[in-house]
């Protein structure tokens, strides 16, 4: 298959997609299951919501752990190894 036909496939199962999830959208407020779907959806979200203060406390705990590691063989349950970036990336492939 040439690239237009591809393409012309791709764009149709697009819009196909697309038409499907407005229907089944229009169908679910219309049957009254919306209202049930966004509530079932917020509770969801309020019990696997994970506070910015313990992401935060999380986060400084993994620094003081990895500093640790880095200052001293054995100086943390985290096991580190000092490495050296010795080049960045240029996006042109391996630089070898």
């Amino acid at each position: 298959m040439g690239k237009v036909t591809v393409a012309g496939v791709l764009v149709c199962a697009a819009a196909v997609s697309a038409a499907a999830v407005l229907v089944v959208r229009h169908r679910m407020r219309n049957s009254g299951k919306w209202a049930k779907t966004m509530e079932i959806l917020r509770e969801f979200e309020d019990k696997c919501g994970t506070p910015v203060a313990k992401l935060r406390q999380v986060a400084n705990a993994m620094t003081v752990e990895m500093d640790a590691g880095l200052a001293s063989d054995g100086g943390s349950k985290l096991k580190m190894l000092i490495s050296y970036v010795d080049n960045l990336p240029t996006g042109l492939g391996l630089n070898w």
